[in-house]
């Protein structure tokens, strides 16, 4: 499935140049006046502090350093020329920016630095970009692996779920969580090698999930946020939520098939998938980390379980998804 981007601006063609960002003030009833107390939370084993809500585990206290400062300015608008074609996003080794039309210019520097501009969208909004494109960007910077999965954390390591938009990974996800495991990440999982394992680290305690699985799960009562403006999808706190990094133990690949199964892949073809399922994988050529996402893919491939899970694309098979799921684990650990 083709990925989606945010829609370009058209009000001019320059790049905003790092430093030049001021205070806004015309945002600050919405986003905090200048001065105001930053919130801190954490992701992807990293402390982001911000002036502004974000849709990110909260933290108590402001006593440790935090790894990402974001702060309010103001950005000159796009497009941006990336490898000869305008596009609402540029990107370098060290420096990212990104147009959102109607909602914020954002700009990231060095893996530790994010201004962002709000241009008429909403702090859910502009959370929503932030938390997506934004962060994918952050985490190429630090020279982590995103990949385009939910995962939870069982007994026996990590679970990936990798697909599109719209494959049901969410719905995966939480019909894994009912049944006693804990929320690693959902739509984004950060993956890192250390110490010779791939390891899958903590996003949030939160899951994006449309109002007709809320409804089919009788969670309407748990949902918060939209997710953006005018989308029927919502944020839902998860109460269990692994705050460690996990080892990986499997990934699975979700495909639309006759039936529910479970296929192994070979390791040239679990390399191809795991490329595919690269979250916001455009942002890679630019980036300089090809060679870190090479090996760390490699490493994915020819040392885990990948695994294609069908379903038939009409019906609702979450629950026969997750007793394949949970099947293979035990398999794995007999």
């Amino acid at each position: 499935m083709a990925e989606t981007g945010p829609e370009p601006e058209r009000e001019g063609s320059k790049s905003p140049q790092p430093g030049s960002a001021r205070g806004h003030p015309s945002q600050e009833r919405a986003f905090g006046a200048e001065g105001a107390p930053l919130r801190h939370y954490a992701a992807f084993g990293l402390r982001f502090a911000s002036p502004f809500p974000l849709p990110l585990q909260r933290l108590a206290g402001t006593a440790a350093v935090p790894d990402v400062v974001v702060r309010l300015g103001e950005l000159q608008s796009g497009p941006f020329v990336q490898g000869g074609r305008k596009r609402p996003w540029r990107i370098t080794p060290n420096e990212f920016w990104l147009a959102v039309k109607g909602v914020a210019r954002y700009h990231v520097a060095d893996g530790r630095r994010i201004v962002v501009h709000p241009i008429g969208g909403d702090v859910v909004d502009v959370g929503a970009f932030f938390v997506s494109s934004v962060c994918a960007a952050l985490l190429l910077q630090r020279g982590i692996v995103a990949l385009h999965a939910s995962a939870v954390a069982t007994d026996a390591g990590a679970v990936l779920f990798m697909g599109g938009s719209g494959m049901g990974k969410s719905s995966l996800l939480t019909a894994l969580l009912k049944r006693g495991h804990a929320i690693l990440a959902d739509d984004i999982t950060g993956v890192v090698v250390r110490d010779g394992r791939a390891v899958a680290l903590p996003a949030s305690p939160n899951v994006r999930l449309w109002a007709t699985m809320l409804d089919e799960l009788g969670w309407r009562d748990r949902a918060g946020d939209r997710v953006r403006a005018g989308v029927d999808k919502y944020w839902v706190p998860v109460p269990r939520f692994q705050r460690e990094p996990v080892a990986i133990r499997c990934c699975f690949a979700l495909a639309f098939g006759e039936g529910v199964a479970a296929t192994r892949l070979s390791p040239q073809t679990a390399l191809s998938c795991l490329g595919r399922h690269t979250y916001r994988k455009r942002f890679l050529a630019g980036s300089g980390i090809e060679a870190t996402h090479f090996r760390t893919m490699t490493h994915i491939a020819n040392r885990l379980p990948v695994l294609e899970l069908t379903r038939p694309a009409s019906g609702s098979h979450v629950d026969a998804l997750a007793d394949q799921v949970e099947a293979r684990l035990a398999e794995d650990q007999r």
